[in-house]
């Protein structure tokens, strides 16, 4: 499931994204473009003004001029006194016959442009004294774009018109080439993205993954859990319906009722759980003073410890703290828990320590800690994960490995943290801080 959710997430990130900047790669494209061609023809129109200029100031057009016009720019110039063609056009414009029809074809589609468009005939005459010109855009029969000067320039022995014409192949070509670039780094972009949406998108569902496995292993070790009180309640209650003698009766009673109790034990400590998960866990925040928090504890379990021969003690600062805010009852609950574990795994003429003080940050620090048998270095961490114990067979009736975690809920919603350390020479040490503060 997770495997096709992670392509599903994967094909949309790359989408969004490839869009994304497939779109501002063809915005950034079009203005390029535009300022490119805008350059162009600014700076075809400045060529073609110095070159009015200088036809309108000479009254002799050397062939000197011509040829560094032709080698210098990329203007191909026809010039057409009183209507007849140069004789240098004769000489340098296109020799072949195939060059000099396609010539011919794109000067005829520029008078026929300049004559239709703007009323331009530049071998008519003018009164004007000033030159008489229009600039537009033309193909030839081949596509291939230029820009065209075509006008009049009024002399003292007629007319000398003129056309001037600028290919726009380079340009043409910067334009391939960056469309080119652009396409280049839209794929290599789009194989980026790919990579980096698989990265992505398999880390935002790793933890999915891992929560959906602690989901199913907590049903299976639930469902085991409650398989055990459940049979055995079968089994007393068919017991019961073949019990001749009172007494008889009255034993499979109290199984049952003993199982019955430890369901439902269990089933509030998942409902607990499962209202921790879906964010509604709520404390009840009121101000309390914690070493009457540590005292209630300790009288609760005071006479649970006599009964196992276990010394329990209780360590308070010499100073009286000030008061904190935070759930009095679900602190009680938290350090219930932790005695609950401390008092099973402590043998006879063992000790127990129920203790707080202050942290070197001035946060309270509840502890308790027990002259047990420890736990591995490797099991501190997993101790809080649900339904574990150390005693893999599960054994133990009275608890269902959710205790610890349970208490580690209680004190994550207070925004505090929980701890275990070794307690020499022996037994372990549950550490409560953060929990409140002043």
């Amino acid at each position: 499931m997770f495997h096709k959710l992670h392509k599903k997430m994967t094909l949309f990130c790359i989408s969004v994204t490839g869009f994304i900047l497939i779109a501002l790669s063809c915005t950034c494209l079009f203005f390029a473009e535009s300022n490119m061609k805008r350059n162009s023809y600014t700076s075809f129109l400045k060529e073609a003004n110095t070159v009015i200029l200088h036809l309108q100031g000479e009254t002799a057009i050397s062939h000197q001029w011509l040829n560094q016009l032709h080698d210098s720019s990329n203007f191909r110039i026809y010039l057409y006194d009183n209507g007849q063609e140069l004789f240098y056009q004769q000489l340098h414009n296109s020799t072949s016959s195939q060059e000099k029809q396609q010539e011919t074809v794109l000067i005829d589609k520029v008078l026929k442009l300049a004559e239709k468009d703007y009323q331009l005939n530049i071998f008519q005459g003018t009164s004007s004294l000033l030159p008489v010109h229009e600039e537009f855009s033309v193909e030839d029969e081949y596509k291939r774009g230029y820009y065209a000067s075509a006008g009049i320039i009024p002399k003292n022995n007629g007319n000398l018109s003129f056309i001037l014409l600028f290919p726009l192949i380079n340009q043409e070509h910067q334009i391939l080439s960056l469309r080119f670039f652009i396409f280049i780094a839209d794929i290599l972009g789009i194989v980026l993205l790919t990579f980096f949406s698989w990265f992505f998108t398999g880390k935002m569902l790793i933890p999915l993954e891992e929560n959906r496995k602690k989901q199913t292993q907590f049903v299976a070790s639930a469902s085991h859990e409650l398989r055990t009180p459940l049979a055995v309640i079968l089994s007393a209650a068919e017991a019961l319906n073949k019990a001749d003698s009172k007494e008889e009766q009255t034993h499979f009673i109290k199984i049952m009722a003993e199982e019955g109790k430890r369901m439902q034990h269990l089933i509030s400590d998942m409902l607990l759980l499962a209202n921790s998960d879906s964010k509604h866990f709520h404390l009840q925040l009121d101000t309390c003073q914690p070493d009457i928090i540590l005292l209630s504890v300790y009288e609760k379990y005071e006479a649970l410890a006599k009964r196992r021969q276990i010394s329990l003690l209780l360590s308070l600062p010499d100073k009286i703290l000030s008061d904190c805010n935070c759930d009095r009852e679900r602190m009680i609950q938290m350090l219930s828990i932790l005695m609950d574990n401390a008092l099973s795994y402590t043998p006879e003429n063992g000790q127990v320590t129920l203790s707080l003080n202050l942290s070197s940050a001035g946060k309270y620090r509840f502890c308790v800690a027990d002259t047990g048998a420890g736990i591995a270095d490797s099991e501190k961490k997993l101790v809080f994960e649900r339904f574990y114990r150390s005693d893999n067979a599960h054994t133990d009736k009275e608890h269902f490995g959710l205790g610890l975690c349970i208490a580690k809920e209680i004190i994550s919603a207070h925004k505090g943290k929980l701890w275990v350390e070794d307690n020499n020479p022996h037994g372990s040490i549950f550490f409560i801080e953060g929990a409140v503060g002043k």
